[in-house]
Protein backbone atom coordinates (compact mmCIF):
# COMPACT_ATOMS: atom_id res chain seq x y z
CA UNK A 1 0.00 0.00 0.00
CA UNK A 2 2.19 3.53 -1.33
CA UNK A 3 -0.06 6.15 -0.67
CA UNK A 4 2.35 9.86 -1.45
CA UNK A 5 2.50 12.62 1.52
CA UNK A 6 4.40 15.74 -0.35
CA UNK A 7 4.91 18.57 2.47
CA UNK A 8 5.98 22.24 2.17
CA UNK A 9 8.15 20.91 -1.37
CA UNK A 10 9.90 23.97 -3.43
CA UNK A 11 12.01 23.81 -6.41
CA UNK A 12 14.88 27.58 -7.29
CA UNK A 13 16.61 26.45 -9.87
CA UNK A 14 20.32 27.75 -10.48
CA UNK A 15 19.28 31.28 -12.44
CA UNK A 16 16.63 31.67 -9.72
CA UNK A 17 13.78 30.67 -11.30
CA UNK A 18 10.91 29.55 -8.59
CA UNK A 19 9.52 26.28 -10.29
CA UNK A 20 7.25 25.08 -7.28
CA UNK A 21 6.67 27.25 -4.28
CA UNK A 22 5.55 25.72 -0.75
CA UNK A 23 3.71 22.54 -2.27
CA UNK A 24 1.46 20.07 -0.15
CA UNK A 25 -0.77 17.11 -0.81
CA UNK A 26 -1.88 14.06 0.53
CA UNK A 27 -2.27 11.41 -2.68
CA UNK A 28 -4.21 8.29 -1.16
CA UNK A 29 -2.92 4.60 -1.94
CA UNK A 30 -4.23 3.76 -5.73
CA UNK A 31 -5.63 7.01 -6.12
CA UNK A 32 -5.39 8.81 -9.80
CA UNK A 33 -5.02 12.33 -9.61
CA UNK A 34 -3.93 14.56 -12.14
CA UNK A 35 -1.59 17.67 -12.21
CA UNK A 36 -3.18 19.72 -14.63
CA UNK A 37 -2.25 23.52 -15.72
CA UNK A 38 -0.39 25.43 -18.21
CA UNK A 39 2.89 25.12 -19.67
CA UNK A 40 5.67 25.99 -16.83
CA UNK A 41 3.56 26.07 -13.70
CA UNK A 42 5.57 23.41 -12.10
CA UNK A 43 3.67 20.18 -12.74
CA UNK A 44 6.42 18.14 -14.53
CA UNK A 45 8.78 19.89 -11.93
CA UNK A 46 7.06 18.45 -9.24
CA UNK A 47 6.60 14.86 -10.94
CA UNK A 48 10.44 14.60 -11.91
CA UNK A 49 10.93 15.48 -7.99
CA UNK A 50 8.44 12.49 -7.11
CA UNK A 51 10.78 10.44 -9.78
CA UNK A 52 14.26 11.65 -8.05
CA UNK A 53 15.06 12.94 -11.44
CA UNK A 54 14.94 16.75 -9.71
CA UNK A 55 16.14 17.34 -6.10
CA UNK A 56 13.96 19.89 -4.27
CA UNK A 57 14.94 22.86 -2.50
CA UNK A 58 12.90 22.16 0.28
CA UNK A 59 10.33 20.10 1.44
CA UNK A 60 9.79 15.95 1.60
CA UNK A 61 8.28 13.60 -0.06
CA UNK A 62 7.17 10.57 1.56
CA UNK A 63 5.81 6.98 0.19
CA UNK A 64 3.79 5.24 2.94
CA UNK A 65 5.86 6.16 6.05
CA UNK A 66 9.12 5.96 4.34
CA UNK A 67 10.69 9.19 2.96
CA UNK A 68 12.57 9.46 -0.25
CA UNK A 69 13.19 12.55 -1.39
CA UNK A 70 16.74 11.79 -0.17
CA UNK A 71 17.11 8.36 -2.34
CA UNK A 72 17.83 7.57 -6.00
CA UNK A 73 14.85 6.73 -8.18
CA UNK A 74 16.03 3.40 -8.15
CA UNK A 75 15.39 3.08 -4.43
CA UNK A 76 12.12 4.41 -4.72
CA UNK A 77 10.47 1.85 -6.77
CA UNK A 78 8.76 4.39 -9.24
CA UNK A 79 7.89 3.97 -12.76
CA UNK A 80 7.59 6.53 -15.10
CA UNK A 81 6.19 6.59 -18.68
CA UNK A 82 7.57 10.29 -20.79
CA UNK A 83 5.82 11.88 -23.39
CA UNK A 84 8.69 10.42 -25.80
CA UNK A 85 8.24 7.12 -24.75
CA UNK A 86 11.38 7.00 -24.79
CA UNK A 87 11.71 3.13 -26.31
CA UNK A 88 14.90 1.22 -27.64
CA UNK A 89 15.12 1.52 -31.22
CA UNK A 90 17.28 -1.25 -31.65
CA UNK A 91 15.43 -3.55 -29.43
CA UNK A 92 12.22 -5.57 -30.30
CA UNK A 93 8.83 -5.22 -27.92
CA UNK A 94 9.93 -8.10 -25.98
CA UNK A 95 13.13 -7.19 -25.47
CA UNK A 96 11.49 -3.25 -24.49
CA UNK A 97 9.58 -4.54 -21.86
CA UNK A 98 12.51 -7.34 -20.66
CA UNK A 99 14.98 -4.38 -20.07
CA UNK A 100 14.14 -3.40 -16.75
CA UNK A 101 13.43 -6.73 -15.52
CA UNK A 102 17.04 -7.81 -16.68
CA UNK A 103 18.12 -4.81 -14.75
CA UNK A 104 16.79 -6.09 -11.51
CA UNK A 105 18.00 -9.91 -12.34
CA UNK A 106 14.50 -11.69 -12.85
CA UNK A 107 14.95 -15.37 -13.99
CA UNK A 108 13.82 -15.68 -17.40
CA UNK A 109 11.11 -17.96 -16.33
CA UNK A 110 9.61 -15.11 -14.51
CA UNK A 111 10.14 -12.80 -17.45
CA UNK A 112 8.33 -13.98 -19.66
CA UNK A 113 5.50 -14.75 -17.43
CA UNK A 114 5.39 -11.22 -16.35
CA UNK A 115 5.56 -9.99 -20.40
CA UNK A 116 3.20 -12.39 -21.80
CA UNK A 117 0.68 -10.47 -18.37
CA UNK A 118 1.23 -7.64 -19.68
CA UNK A 119 1.17 -7.92 -23.42
CA UNK A 120 -2.32 -9.30 -22.58
CA UNK A 121 -3.57 -6.84 -20.68
CA UNK A 122 -2.15 -3.91 -23.43
CA UNK A 123 -3.35 -6.17 -25.80
CA UNK A 124 -0.12 -6.32 -27.50
CA UNK A 125 0.76 -9.88 -28.21
CA UNK A 126 1.43 -9.66 -31.86
CA UNK A 127 3.67 -7.02 -31.70
CA UNK A 128 6.23 -8.74 -29.32
CA UNK A 129 8.33 -9.01 -32.71
CA UNK A 130 8.23 -5.79 -33.73
CA UNK A 131 10.67 -2.68 -33.26
CA UNK A 132 9.54 1.14 -32.57
CA UNK A 133 10.11 1.93 -35.81
CA UNK A 134 7.68 -0.83 -37.25
CA UNK A 135 4.56 0.41 -34.44
CA UNK A 136 1.86 3.53 -34.72
CA UNK A 137 1.86 5.81 -31.87
CA UNK A 138 -0.49 4.58 -30.22
CA UNK A 139 0.88 0.90 -30.41
CA UNK A 140 4.16 2.76 -29.10
CA UNK A 141 2.22 4.48 -26.13
CA UNK A 142 1.55 0.80 -24.64
CA UNK A 143 4.49 -0.57 -24.98
CA UNK A 144 6.37 2.52 -23.12
CA UNK A 145 2.81 1.92 -20.45
CA UNK A 146 3.89 -1.64 -20.24
CA UNK A 147 7.42 -1.07 -20.16
CA UNK A 148 6.54 1.38 -16.78
CA UNK A 149 4.19 -1.66 -15.81
CA UNK A 150 6.34 -4.74 -15.39
CA UNK A 151 7.93 -3.72 -12.59
CA UNK A 152 5.67 -4.10 -10.16
CA UNK A 153 6.31 -0.48 -9.07
CA UNK A 154 4.85 1.21 -6.18
CA UNK A 155 4.17 4.64 -7.73
CA UNK A 156 3.57 4.85 -11.60
CA UNK A 157 4.18 8.41 -12.90
CA UNK A 158 3.06 9.49 -16.31
CA UNK A 159 3.98 12.89 -18.09
CA UNK A 160 2.01 13.77 -20.60
CA UNK A 161 1.68 9.90 -22.39
CA UNK A 162 -0.78 11.33 -24.96
CA UNK A 163 0.21 14.24 -26.27
CA UNK A 164 2.01 12.81 -29.44
CA UNK A 165 -1.54 10.83 -29.98
CA UNK A 166 -3.91 12.53 -32.60
CA UNK A 167 -7.17 13.47 -31.22
CA UNK A 168 -8.80 9.91 -31.72
CA UNK A 169 -6.26 7.73 -30.08
CA UNK A 170 -6.39 10.20 -27.25
CA UNK A 171 -9.75 9.48 -27.03
CA UNK A 172 -9.07 5.30 -26.95
CA UNK A 173 -6.34 5.75 -24.84
CA UNK A 174 -7.82 7.51 -21.91
CA UNK A 175 -10.46 4.82 -21.69
CA UNK A 176 -7.63 2.24 -21.45
CA UNK A 177 -5.77 4.37 -18.75
CA UNK A 178 -9.29 4.59 -16.87
CA UNK A 179 -9.39 0.64 -17.35
CA UNK A 180 -5.68 0.13 -16.37
CA UNK A 181 -5.88 2.30 -13.39
CA UNK A 182 -8.79 -0.01 -12.07
CA UNK A 183 -6.70 -3.36 -13.05
CA UNK A 184 -3.42 -2.29 -11.56
CA UNK A 185 -4.37 -0.91 -8.87
CA UNK A 186 -1.84 0.92 -8.00
CA UNK A 187 -1.09 4.28 -6.94
CA UNK A 188 -0.99 6.65 -10.57
CA UNK A 189 -0.01 10.15 -11.00
CA UNK A 190 -0.78 12.00 -14.07
CA UNK A 191 1.00 15.15 -16.01
CA UNK A 192 -1.67 17.39 -18.27
CA UNK A 193 -2.08 20.58 -19.57
CA UNK A 194 -5.56 18.90 -21.34
CA UNK A 195 -8.41 19.61 -19.44
CA UNK A 196 -10.59 17.27 -21.04
CA UNK A 197 -7.75 13.89 -19.65
CA UNK A 198 -8.06 15.74 -16.36
CA UNK A 199 -11.33 15.48 -15.75
CA UNK A 200 -12.43 12.23 -17.41
CA UNK A 201 -9.73 9.74 -15.77
CA UNK A 202 -8.73 11.51 -12.27
CA UNK A 203 -10.09 11.04 -8.72
CA UNK A 204 -9.16 14.17 -7.83
CA UNK A 205 -7.35 16.79 -10.02
CA UNK A 206 -4.46 19.01 -8.59
CA UNK A 207 -4.08 22.57 -10.42
CA UNK A 208 -1.41 24.56 -10.40
CA UNK A 209 -0.48 28.19 -11.43
CA UNK A 210 3.01 29.52 -12.03
CA UNK A 211 4.51 27.27 -9.47
CA UNK A 212 1.53 27.12 -6.90
CA UNK A 213 -1.15 24.95 -6.04
CA UNK A 214 -4.79 25.98 -6.67
CA UNK A 215 -6.80 23.74 -6.15
CA UNK A 216 -7.13 19.91 -5.53
CA UNK A 217 -10.48 18.50 -5.59
CA UNK A 218 -12.93 15.76 -7.50
CA UNK A 219 -13.15 16.46 -11.19
CA UNK A 220 -16.54 17.86 -10.50
CA UNK A 221 -15.82 20.10 -7.80
CA UNK A 222 -13.09 21.87 -9.54
CA UNK A 223 -15.29 22.42 -12.54
CA UNK A 224 -18.25 23.66 -10.06
CA UNK A 225 -16.42 25.14 -7.34
CA UNK A 226 -13.35 26.73 -8.73
CA UNK A 227 -11.92 28.64 -5.82
CA UNK A 228 -11.10 31.56 -7.90
CA UNK A 229 -10.91 33.03 -11.37
CA UNK A 230 -7.67 31.00 -12.67
CA UNK A 231 -9.17 27.31 -12.30
CA UNK A 232 -12.22 28.74 -13.25
CA UNK A 233 -10.99 30.13 -16.55
CA UNK A 234 -8.43 26.80 -17.02
CA UNK A 235 -11.01 24.51 -16.48
CA UNK A 236 -13.97 24.10 -19.00
CA UNK A 237 -14.25 24.16 -22.44
CA UNK A 238 -15.45 26.75 -23.97
CA UNK A 239 -14.13 28.50 -20.93
CA UNK A 240 -16.40 30.51 -18.25
CA UNK A 241 -17.50 34.04 -19.44
CA UNK A 242 -16.39 36.56 -17.51
CA UNK A 243 -18.13 39.80 -17.42
CA UNK A 244 -17.12 42.97 -15.04
CA UNK A 245 -19.73 44.49 -13.15
CA UNK A 246 -20.57 45.45 -9.66
CA UNK A 247 -22.87 44.43 -6.76
CA UNK A 248 -26.00 45.95 -5.76
CA UNK A 249 -27.40 45.78 -2.71
CA UNK A 250 -30.69 47.31 -1.34
CA UNK A 251 -33.01 45.56 1.20
CA UNK A 252 -31.91 42.29 1.27
CA UNK A 253 -31.70 41.92 -2.04
CA UNK A 254 -28.07 41.81 -4.38
CA UNK A 255 -28.02 41.80 -7.98
CA UNK A 256 -25.28 41.41 -9.98
CA UNK A 257 -24.97 44.40 -12.89
CA UNK A 258 -23.03 44.50 -16.12
CA UNK A 259 -23.45 47.10 -19.43
CA UNK A 260 -25.79 43.85 -21.01
CA UNK A 261 -26.72 42.08 -17.64
CA UNK A 262 -28.72 42.46 -14.42
CA UNK A 263 -28.98 39.08 -12.33
CA UNK A 264 -30.29 39.31 -9.26
CA UNK A 265 -28.47 36.41 -7.10
CA UNK A 266 -29.81 34.11 -4.88
CA UNK A 267 -31.36 35.16 -0.74
CA UNK A 268 -29.35 32.53 0.49
CA UNK A 269 -26.21 34.14 -1.17
CA UNK A 270 -27.12 37.49 -0.02
CA UNK A 271 -25.00 37.03 3.88
CA UNK A 272 -22.21 35.51 2.22
CA UNK A 273 -21.52 38.57 -0.39
CA UNK A 274 -22.42 41.03 3.15
CA UNK A 275 -19.56 39.55 4.40
CA UNK A 276 -17.24 39.23 1.64
CA UNK A 277 -17.32 42.76 -0.66
CA UNK A 278 -19.74 44.63 -2.55
CA UNK A 279 -19.29 47.41 -5.10
CA UNK A 280 -17.25 46.13 -8.48
CA UNK A 281 -16.90 42.28 -8.89
CA UNK A 282 -16.11 39.56 -12.07
CA UNK A 283 -19.13 37.21 -12.64
CA UNK A 284 -18.72 33.62 -13.87
CA UNK A 285 -20.72 32.02 -16.09
CA UNK A 286 -20.83 28.74 -17.82
CA UNK A 287 -21.87 28.62 -21.57
CA UNK A 288 -24.11 25.99 -20.37
CA UNK A 289 -25.59 28.46 -17.89
CA UNK A 290 -26.75 31.27 -20.62
CA UNK A 291 -30.26 30.99 -21.84
CA UNK A 292 -31.27 32.50 -25.42
CA UNK A 293 -34.99 33.89 -26.64
CA UNK A 294 -35.45 34.74 -23.03
CA UNK A 295 -35.01 37.42 -20.14
CA UNK A 296 -35.05 41.02 -20.56
CA UNK A 297 -31.30 41.59 -21.70
CA UNK A 298 -30.23 41.77 -25.19
CA UNK A 299 -27.20 40.45 -26.93
CA UNK A 300 -25.68 40.73 -30.86
CA UNK A 301 -24.73 37.27 -32.41
CA UNK A 302 -21.42 37.36 -33.46
CA UNK A 303 -20.57 33.86 -34.62
CA UNK A 304 -22.53 30.49 -34.61
CA UNK A 305 -20.46 27.82 -33.99
CA UNK A 306 -22.29 24.64 -35.42
CA UNK A 307 -20.71 21.01 -34.74
CA UNK A 308 -23.38 18.46 -35.42
CA UNK A 309 -24.35 17.59 -31.81
CA UNK A 310 -24.34 20.97 -30.60
CA UNK A 311 -23.77 25.00 -31.33
CA UNK A 312 -21.39 27.68 -29.89
CA UNK A 313 -23.25 31.29 -30.19
CA UNK A 314 -20.68 33.36 -29.71
CA UNK A 315 -22.25 37.03 -28.01
CA UNK A 316 -21.31 40.84 -27.76
CA UNK A 317 -23.79 41.91 -24.22
CA UNK A 318 -22.63 45.54 -24.14
CA UNK A 319 -18.77 44.78 -24.87
CA UNK A 320 -18.09 41.38 -23.20
CA UNK A 321 -18.02 38.11 -25.15
CA UNK A 322 -20.64 35.59 -23.81
CA UNK A 323 -20.08 31.98 -25.10
CA UNK A 324 -23.36 30.15 -25.27
CA UNK A 325 -23.60 26.58 -25.45
CA UNK A 326 -26.92 25.73 -27.00
CA UNK A 327 -28.61 22.87 -29.18
CA UNK A 328 -28.06 21.86 -32.48
CA UNK A 329 -30.96 22.97 -34.41
CA UNK A 330 -31.18 26.58 -32.61
CA UNK A 331 -32.46 29.19 -34.93
CA UNK A 332 -29.98 31.43 -34.39
CA UNK A 333 -28.27 33.09 -36.88
CA UNK A 334 -25.33 35.73 -37.11
CA UNK A 335 -26.34 39.38 -36.94
CA UNK A 336 -29.20 38.80 -34.57
CA UNK A 337 -29.82 40.88 -31.65
CA UNK A 338 -31.81 38.38 -29.13
CA UNK A 339 -32.84 38.39 -25.51
CA UNK A 340 -30.83 36.36 -23.33
CA UNK A 341 -30.60 35.40 -19.29
CA UNK A 342 -28.52 33.50 -16.77
CA UNK A 343 -29.34 31.03 -14.29
CA UNK A 344 -28.96 33.28 -11.26
CA UNK A 345 -28.62 30.13 -8.67
CA UNK A 346 -25.21 29.46 -11.30
CA UNK A 347 -23.54 32.46 -10.84
CA UNK A 348 -20.00 32.60 -9.55
CA UNK A 349 -18.92 36.29 -8.16
CA UNK A 350 -15.00 36.58 -8.36
CA UNK A 351 -13.44 39.42 -6.51
CA UNK A 352 -11.84 42.27 -9.04
CA UNK A 353 -8.49 42.30 -7.01
CA UNK A 354 -7.56 38.92 -6.37
CA UNK A 355 -9.98 36.57 -8.64
CA UNK A 356 -11.13 35.11 -5.46
CA UNK A 357 -14.25 33.28 -5.11
CA UNK A 358 -16.69 35.01 -3.06
CA UNK A 359 -19.67 33.10 -3.99
CA UNK A 360 -20.87 29.78 -5.89
CA UNK A 361 -23.45 28.38 -7.57
CA UNK A 362 -26.00 27.05 -4.81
Amino acid sequence: MTGIRISGLSKVFSDGTVGLSDFSLDIEDREFVTFLGPSGCGKTTTLRMIAGLEHPTSGTIHFGSRRVDQLTPRERNVAMVFQSYALYPHMTVRQNLEYPLRKRGIPSEQRAAKIAEIAGILRIEKLLGRRPSQLSGGQQQRVALGRAMVRDCDVLLLDEPLSNLDAELRAHMRAELIQLHGALGRTMVYVTHDQLEAMTMSTRIAVLNQGRLQQVATPDEVYRAPVNRFVASFVGSPAMNFLDGHLDLQGGIIRFRAPALSVTLPASRASELRTSSTGQVVAGIRSEDVLLGTGDDKASVRVVERSGHEALVWLDAGGSRVVVRTSADSPVRAGEVIPFAVRPNRVHVFASDTGTRLVGPC
